[in-house]
């Protein structure tokens, strides 16, 4: 039965809320904890890198579980009913700790970074918990031909959502104000709103939709599971790939606004916002060139050359704020921010496309739907990834400030660090086929048996 055009919509605006708090979250938490709070930069560090962990672990765990689970409510919807409150709570409370104790008080550093620790490491727990069932629902509530469309609408609201999470991003850190400073009313009513959002835009699909009755649910272990994915070389390769991709995005994420704020000089909303814009509107426009440039040259040769372009880019951070002497400061972060965007907007189309072919690949080979061990098994390597950037990057920090005198030789210098690991990313894209030909592989005998391995 054909999945009505309603649900399919409440399906696909779903992700909408999760997806601009990420963001939101992704781009401030680090740089509010570690200026605005005066976290220790490696104790923020730890914190950043266990809640990649903890998100990896999730990824993988709930991937698994929720494979197998079994409810009047179906076997992923328990997971959004209780994932999304639980994300829209533990994003809320990351941003205000002086509700629990005075955080101008001497010698709280360690409760300040065991509030951090714990509420973004809660936070990225339920994000996982939330998001790996819901994206392995797709293909169990929707027949293979609904599915672009419904994918396109998601997609279409994530973009929507990451463009809103970019811009409050970017003004979130200037709304604290104070001594000690602590967030405006009108910053807790803009993350009050983010959470909000969270539980919004998942309810109509916690209300209306059904999973499909004929599924069946076969008794599988956690370590078979893992096993057999793990002999998928284009999984594994595909994975070391996005792994170097995301320690150096995780550096990125970090330290874009901070780059805006404390590098280039941009103190007001007015001066940062044109910038963030600027980075969203690029962000947009490029993820439909690369679409154009994925159907005419392949996913492959795309993303290697967004990889090598990226890693070219990166190494200017500390050339930026010298184009000073020549425009200004907000001119010289938007000449900037347009092509970084171009080369981050292929890893965001690929992140859906890739996955989703190696799964589908191995469906058809095998002849069983490992939708959720392939979603949540790559959050394990890929936020281990992430997890040893965000260490390097507290120590880079932590570094600026005790040896270089302030915060201001880590945010020009951080691109040089992390630009060669694209390049190792790169290296390893050469041996993998990410353009796999699924119509012929639905038109062929099929592999079984041992040939499995060599998937």
């Amino acid at each position: 039965m054909k999945l009505p055009l309603y649900k399919k919509i409440a399906y696909g605006m779903g992700r909408f809320g999760s997806s601009a708090m990420l963001t939101l979250t992704g781009l401030t938490s680090f740089l509010v904890y570690g200026t605005i709070f005066e976290l220790n930069w490696i104790l923020a560090g730890i914190s950043l890198a266990t809640s990649y962990v903890v998100i990896g672990l999730t990824h993988w765990l709930t991937g698994y579980i929720s494979d197998g689970f079994n409810s009047r409510f179906g076997r992923r919807k328990p997971f959004v009913m209780v994932g999304a409150p639980g994300l829209a709570i533990t994003g809320y409370l990351l941003f205000i700790p002086d509700r629990f104790f005075d955080i101008a008080a001497s010698g709280i550093e360690m409760q300040v970074f065991l509030y951090y620790l714990f509420f973004l490491s809660s936070f990225k727990f339920f994000y996982a918990f939330l998001l790996t069932a819901f994206q392995a629902w797709l293909p169990e509530i929707t027949d293979e031909d609904e599915r672009p469309l419904v994918s396109s609408m998601q997609n279409t609201a994530n973009w929507i959502a990451n463009g809103l999470g970019v811009t409050f991003g970017f003004i979130t850190p200037l709304l604290f104000v104070g001594t000690p400073q602590v967030l405006s009313s009108m910053g807790q009513t803009i993350i009050a709103i983010f959470s909000l959002f969270i539980i919004i835009f998942y309810l109509p699909s916690i209300l209306l939709i059904k999973e499909k009755p004929d599924i069946v649910i076969p008794p599988r272990s956690l370590y078979d599971e893992t096993a057999i994915v793990l002999k998928n070389k284009t999984f594994v390769g595909w994975f070391m790939t996005v792994g170097f991709l995301s320690f150096t995005f995780s550096a990125i994420t970090a330290q874009i606004v901070g780059f805006a704020q404390i590098a280039l000089g941009l103190n007001t909303i007015g001066q940062v916002l044109p910038p963030a814009l600027a980075l969203l509107v690029s962000i947009m426009v490029f993820l439909f060139i690369w679409i154009k440039s994925i159907k005419r040259f392949g996913k492959k040769k795309t993303m290697m050359f967004s990889l090598v372009y990226l890693a070219i880019l990166l190494p200017l951070t500390p050339l930026i704020p010298q184009l000073a002497t020549f425009m200004s400061n907000v001119n010289a972060a938007i000449l900037f921010f347009i092509p970084l965007a171009a080369g981050m907007a292929v890893y965001y189309i690929m992140s859906y496309i890739v996955p989703a072919d190696i799964a589908e690949v191995d469906e058809i080979v095998t002849g069983h739907s490992r939708a959720g061990m392939y979603t949540g098994f790559i959050g394990v390597p890929l936020n281990l990834f992430q997890a040893a950037g965000s260490l390097l990057l507290g120590f880079l920090m932590d570094y600026s400030r005790n040896v270089m005198g302030g915060d201001v030789w880590g945010y020009l210098w951080w691109g040089p660090l992390f630009a060669p690991f694209l390049l190792v990313a790169a290296f390893i894209l050469r041996y993998i086929d990410i353009d796999p030909d699924i119509q012929k592989l639905r038109e062929g005998p099929g592999i079984t048996g041992v040939e499995e391995a060599e998937l």
